[in-house]
C-alpha cells in the first residue's frame, strides 16, 4: 500500500488545458448553443462595446466567446 502512495506521489502532475481557461486563470463561460453564445456577444456589444466572436470548445463541446 505504502509502495503505491510514494508511485502516486513520484508521478508528473497533469497538466491544465491553459486554452479552456481565460488568461486571468478562471475559467471560461460555456455556453450551450451557438445562439446562446451570439446573444450574449450581442449583449457584450451593446453593454460593453467589446467585440466578441462564438467559437465551439474543442475540448468540452460547448460554446465560448473570443476577439473577433
Amino acid at each position: 500500500m505504502a509502495s503505491r502512495r510514494r508511485a502516486r506521489r513520484a508521478e508528473a502532475p497533469r497538466r491544465v488545458r491553459l486554452s479552456h481557461w481565460r488568461a486571468n486563470g478562471e475559467p471560461k463561460t460555456r455556453y450551450r448553443s451557438e445562439a446562446d453564445a451570439n446573444r450574449a456577444a450581442l449583449q457584450a456589444l451593446l453593454e460593453h462595446q467589446v467585440d466578441l466572436g462564438p467559437y465551439q470548445c474543442e475540448f468540452c463541446g460547448g460554446w465560448h466567446l473570443g476577439n473577433s
